[in-house]
């Protein structure tokens, strides 16, 4: 009796699944590089690395919205979007934003189209039974079974505002942009990476996340993002120690003019919530803030010299500081696989700012915020000598790296990528 109860519960289980998977897979589309026939590169800018294959999930049907990753469609404006029924038509990528590795593409509608419904990731449980569906190694409309293996995963260095869902979920090449569903199938998760050299190790960009970057790229075609005017670092053990907390950032710089200043926030103060939401980390921190619309007034609780206080802030927009410092920034990071720059104000060597997803520099290691001091046995102080330095470096040539990194210092080996 206990067997013959055993086996309908798997049976349940299992047509649980089946019908699952009917009713999503007509939402996941594979994504290719479209290239016309007799146009070689059309479609893609004069440079760049072109588009990989990957996945796509369609969140709007009405409007033939797709959601993906920004890689699956780095460089191009239009992307080749195959349904599950074999048909294909161009697609016009509407936005990207490669900090979040996130990306919309819009199709127009020739036939009914599938869409999925997005769930609340907050209420993501580690121990979920989770499905994820897409493309790896061509081999379309692939579904794979699994759990919610951790949450809030970050310093994975995948991209800048890392917050993921971690799975066991069998997720391959080809997999960059489905989706991660829940039983109920609805989308808990954006498929972004795999660690190369792990097994069942998967990451996804939370459904909260993804809802919030697509509503600016379908709006604005790009994402707006609050921007504080801080150096930031972890919280030292002596400071905790003496403040007996293991929370909050220590602010190590305050930029002249910015709103972090204005505001009246110093050197040597601990942020330990913006808005209510605890920091624990300086990735933290710049994902919080990230999410915030410029303009908008935030409070702060911070300590100072042990003293709480709460300071009110009103954010700028991080594209206008950008804009300011577009001159440092180099003008094909995808050369190099990470990108550095210098602080405004401070004397300092120059640090990471973005490490490409899928770059050799990923693969080896390279983390946003390390510091770079000796570059080819050279010392560099700021970014204009990094460049100097990079570029007698010829694609395919090594590159050595002295970073500084939470106090320690790290030796990398790269390669020039293009």
């Amino acid at each position: 009796m206990a067997q013959s109860s055993s086996a309908g519960i798997l049976e349940q289980v299992e047509q649980e699944l089946v019908s699952l998977a009917d009713k999503v897979r007509p939402a996941v589309v594979s994504l290719s590089p479209y290239i016309a026939k007799g146009a070689v590169g059309q479609g893609l800018p004069r440079k760049g690395r072109p588009a990989n294959a990957g996945a796509g999930v369609i969140f709007d049907a009405k409007k033939g919205l797709i959601v993906t990753n920004s890689h699956v469609v780095r460089n191009v404006l239009k992307i080749q979007v195959t349904f599950k029924d074999g048909s294909k038509i161009v697609g016009d990528v509407l936005g990207a934003d490669e900090d979040t590795d996130l990306a919309v593409v819009q199709v127009e509608i020739t036939q009914p189209l599938t869409a999925v419904k997005f769930a609340d990731s907050s209420k993501v449980r580690i121990g979920q039974l989770v499905v994820a569906v897409g493309n790896p190694y061509g081999l379309n409309d692939t579904t794979t079974f699994g759990i919610v293996s951790g949450l809030k995963r970050e310093n994975v260095n995948l991209s800048r505002y890392e917050d993921f869902i971690q799975t066991d979920a069998s997720i391959n090449p080809g997999n960059s942009g489905g989706p991660l569903l829940n039983i109920k199938g609805e989308v808990i998760g954006i498929n972004t990476a795999i660690i190369n050299y792990a097994q069942s190790i998967g990451f996804s960009i939370p459904s909260n996340m993804v809802k919030h970057i697509v509503a600016q790229l379908v709006e604005h075609g790009e994402v707006h993002r609050g921007w504080l005017g801080v150096g930031i670092d972890p919280l030292p053990e002596e400071m905790a120690e003496k403040n007996d907390s293991d929370k909050g950032v220590v602010v190590t710089s305050v930029f002249e003019g910015d709103p972090a200043h204005q505001a009246g926030l110093k050197v040597g103060d601990i942020i330990l919530k913006i808005g209510g939401a605890d920091v624990d980390s300086p990735n933290t921190l710049i994902r919080i803030i990230g999410t915030i619309t410029p303009g908008q007034t935030i409070n702060l609780d911070i300590l100072r010299n042990g003293q709480a206080k709460m300071v009110p802030v009103k954010l700028e927009s991080k594209k206008k500081k950008t804009n300011l410092l577009a001159s440092l920034t180099p003008s094909d990071p995808s050369a190099l696989g990470f990108s550095v720059t210098d602080d405004p104000l401070a004397e300092n060597n120059p640090k990471v700012s973005i490490v490409s997803p899928g770059s050799y520099a990923a693969a080896k290691g390279l983390k946003v915020g390390d510091q770079i001091l000796v570059v080819n046995g050279k010392a560099v102080e700021n970014q204009h000598e990094f460049e100097n330095i990079l570029s007698g470096v010829t694609k395919g040539g090594s590159i050595f790296l002295l970073v500084l990194r939470e106090g320690k210092k790290i030796n990398l080996g790269l390669v020039r990528e293009n």
